[in-house]
């Protein structure tokens, strides 16, 4: 009985760094949901006035860049359209938002390069007007 006093505590020694990775990882994966989330909002803000306005790639760009809440920042060339030109009406028009996304978990980050993930945000709508 002597014997197993300290038991507990070599137990939650060994424990505790796996708890902590987990508990890392299911915060990064939290964290990627939101990322994907709001880049696909703001894909399908862009979209929106890509569908009115195709031939104004400034304000597609400013839209979809405004369109998150500051959590998620990237800039107005990590915004792009296709088709490029050629806008018929009732045709698609993709707008596509990319992010490099940093992981936190120390493990997780050796699996990619230096711990970025590019994410993307994609949106597609009919075009209203040419």
């Amino acid at each position: 009985m002597k014997r197993e006093k300290g038991q507990s505590l070599v137990e939650v020694a060994i424990l505790f760094p796996i708890m902590l990775l987990l508990l890392m990882g299911v915060v990064d994966l939290g964290r990627a949901y939101y990322a994907m989330v709001a880049l696909n909002d703001a894909a399908e803000e862009g979209a929106l006035y890509a569908a009115i306005e195709p031939d104004n790639l400034a304000e597609i760009q400013n839209r979809a860049v405004h369109a998150t809440s500051g959590l998620i920042t990237f800039a107005a060339a990590d915004v792009t359209r296709k088709p490029t030109s050629g806008f018929t009406a009732g045709g698609p028009v993709t707008v596509t938002v990319t992010y490099d996304f940093e992981l936190y978990t120390p493990i997780i980050q050796t699996f990619f390069d230096s711990g970025i993930v590019t994410l993307h945000g994609q949106a597609v709508n009919p075009i209203v007007t040419p």
